[in-house]
């Protein structure tokens, strides 16, 4: 009796040092819900405006779950976002959350936790409006209502970027994204300062094969009005932006 009850109690700490709190738990489960109501709402027609809803969710609950997983594992975790022209199926809307193997400011290796794929249609902004040739068709619509002389991107990854290889990948790609330290507050990917500003969504489409040479976006952004995004505090809290005009 003994015996079994040890074996219990020793999976039971397991189950707690290398799994995911309860908090964790239920992040994921909002993720999933979150998943889950774009689904439905594509099928009974909730178009566009669903998909965005939907995709703003998903990552304010990714930024969400990397910044309690940093904090309960003392490493640093890191969201990324695919930046890869050359990745037609992954750029801008594939995403990462990773662990870092090592404690401390500078790990070496990482775990990647989850991937995500954004709905059909929606994509992240990356930093610049000429991140690659023929992303937007003019430059002049994507500005911000709060400030005109500033284009409507994701500042938030200003110069964070890093050329990483998936486990599977037979190649590294580019990603940009956020990190996130042990006590939870906002990290830069590499050196430097911590990141501050938006992140941008919006909607796209894929451009055919043949219509854009090579370096060129494969996809082609075309509603600036059509934007939601998240804006992260110093401390990694997503707060939810619901329009262009909030920018």
């Amino acid at each position: 009796m003994n015996t079994v009850a040890s074996r219990w109690s020793l999976s039971r700490r397991r189950l707690f040092v290398g799994g995911f709190t309860l908090l964790e738990l239920l992040v994921v489960i909002g993720l999933i819900a979150a998943l889950s109501f774009f689904l439905v709402s594509g099928l009974t027609g909730g178009g566009a405006t669903a998909a965005l809803q939907s995709a703003q969710a998903t990552i304010a609950n990714l930024a969400t779950t990397a910044r309690t997983k940093a904090q309960a594992t003392g490493r640093k975790t890191r969201l990324l976002v695919n930046s890869d022209a050359g990745a037609t199926e992954r750029y801008l809307r594939h995403l990462v959350l990773q662990l870092a193997r090592q404690a401390g400011p500078s790990p070496a290796e990482w775990d990647t936790l989850a991937t995500v794929t954004l709905p059909e249609g929606v994509y992240v902004m990356p930093e610049s409006l000429t991140h690659a040739r023929g992303l937007v068709t003019n430059p002049k619509d994507w500005k911000r209502v709060s400030d005109p002389a500033a284009d409507l991107v994701s500042d938030l990854f200003t110069n964070q970027s890093l050329s990483v290889q998936l486990e599977g990948d037979v190649a590294a790609q580019s990603w940009t994204g956020v990190g996130f330290t042990s006590n939870a507050t906002l990290a830069a990917l590499g050196g430097g300062q911590p990141p501050k500003g938006a992140l941008v969504i919006t909607l796209g489409v894929r451009r055919p094969p043949g219509s854009y040479q090579p370096g060129e976006s494969p996809v082609q952004l075309g509603n600036p009005q059509a934007v939601r995004g998240l804006i992260l505090s110093a401390y990694g809290v997503p707060a939810l932006v619901g329009d262009r005009s909030s920018f």
